[in-house]
């Protein structure tokens, strides 16, 4: 049984660094190319992390400012809940009246279920006593790092993954013209008949 393998870190470093002749410069150059690309990917991770270190730290300063700046009042409902229905959602607003901030506040506000008259439910203000939405849990903080970090690396290696492509693709069309010239040398004016 014959058994075919790869062996990547040999190649590469033979196309690089080795004296083989028939190892051309655009092959050297590809093989710079791709081993520069790794090498900018690995050192993306924390350049990516660090992104994600001030993502967190800006989103929790934030975060703890808007749950310090809300407050938790009972609001009464004036009428009964409008239904807003859309293609796969629906919703519900209602009028009602709150005392907040020193003082009784009327506005339309969102509800989270069909409401009538004087039922009370539960809403977030600001300071000022106006209605706010619910404060930011500090803890999703962490998970908007995670993915900011995780996009941003993603994204950069992507770009790297096209422009790398991109230049094997010139690389290997040079070559192969490179070739198409050597063979019609090779060949000679024959026809494109070799000579016995």
């Amino acid at each position: 049984m014959e058994f075919f393998t790869l062996d990547w870190g040999r190649s590469w470093l033979a196309r690089l660094f080795g004296r083989n002749a028939l190892v051309r410069n655009s092959d050297r150059l590809e093989a710079l190319i791709i081993a520069l690309a790794v090498v900018a990917v690995i050192v993306a991770i924390p350049v990516a992390a660090g992104f994600g270190t001030s993502v967190k730290e800006s989103r929790s300063t934030a975060y703890a400012q808007q749950a310090l700046s809300r407050h938790r009042v009972t609001a009464t409902a004036l009428e009964n809940a409008e239904l807003h229905a859309q293609i796969y959602t629906q919703t519900f607003s209602v009028q009602a009246r709150w005392a907040a901030a020193g003082a009784i506040h009327v506005g339309n506000i969102p509800a989270p279920e069909m409401v009538h008259v004087g039922d009370r439910l539960v809403i977030w203000t600001d300071d000022s006593g106006n209605y706010a939405k619910n404060p930011i849990d500090p803890r999703q903080a962490v998970a908007d790092a995670i993915g900011w970090a995780a996009f941003t690396w993603m994204s950069f290696t992507a770009i790297l993954a096209i422009a790398v492509y991109g230049l094997r693709r010139n690389l290997r069309h040079t070559r192969f013209s490179q070739w198409d010239r050597e063979l019609d040398a090779l060949v000679g004016d024959g026809g494109g008949r070799t000579s016995h």
